[in-house]
């Protein structure tokens, strides 16, 4: 029954009319000794509202790659491809945005060497929940959030970025990002500048920092995202 709310609710979002006036295209790119990510998404508004101002369909296509160790002797290679639906809610001001999403989640999951006790592995549908956010802090500064979990399931990611802008429009500061499930857990602790201007609207945010899984030895990440509007 959870399986076919879900499946339900997929469809919907895929089905919600798309106004793609205003809209935006995200992707990004992330790498360390152990970790991998790569990442494509929309954010498009509904009928009767736009970006920053009521309801919003968002769509996203990722990969994720990883290692975890089982025992000792043994570590896991794990590599994740996902796709999402999900249906919105946003609102600004000049203080700060903040949005909040619920939504599906399909994703294989595939293990070598095999692991039985991985509930993750082989395909699955999940419910995902999101809220995003940024708000003034004062004396020039920003500070910006975004948190998921997956329903059911111990999966988590959340970042948190404190942020300045400077004379030329870049926005710098540092990073922390937490994330894990059931079998894997890390943290990283990093830099950003963002909103380095590629063409008339589109921006990029370079990243770099140290990523320290809980059983592995600390390792440098490198990372790259790109705001599209259109």
């Amino acid at each position: 029954m959870m399986s076919r709310l879900l499946l339900a609710s997929l469809l919907l979002a895929m089905n919600a009319p798309v106004w793609a006036q205003d809209g935006i295209a995200l992707a990004g790119v992330e790498a360390s000794r152990d970790n991998r990510y790569a990442y494509l998404g929309t954010v498009l508004p509904l009928p009767g509202s736009r970006l920053g101002q009521g309801y919003v369909q968002r769509y996203w296509l990722d990969y994720v790659a990883y290692r975890y160790e089982k025992t000792p002797q043994l570590e896991i290679d794990t590599r994740m491809t996902g796709a999402e639906a999900a249906l919105g809610y946003q609102q600004s001001s000049t203080s700060g945005w903040w949005g909040a999403y619920l939504g599906a989640r399909y994703a294989s999951t595939r293990l070598r060497p095999d692991d039985p006790d991985n509930d993750d592995q082989g395909r699955r549908l999940r419910a995902k929940l999101q809220f995003e956010g940024e708000t003034e802090m004062g004396a020039g500064w920003r500070i910006n959030g975004i948190a998921s979990h997956l329903v059911g399931d111990a999966n988590y990611w959340a970042r948190l970025r404190l942020q300045t802008q400077l004379r030329n429009q870049w926005r710098v500061g540092p990073e922390v990002v937490v994330q894990g499930d059931s079998n894997y857990s890390a943290y990283k602790v990093g830099a950003f500048v963002g909103n380095i201007g590629l063409g008339a609207a589109t921006a990029l945010t370079l990243k770099a920092g140290v990523n320290k899984p809980e059983d592995d030895p600390a390792s440098m990440y490198l990372g790259a995202e790109f705001y599209i509007p259109f």
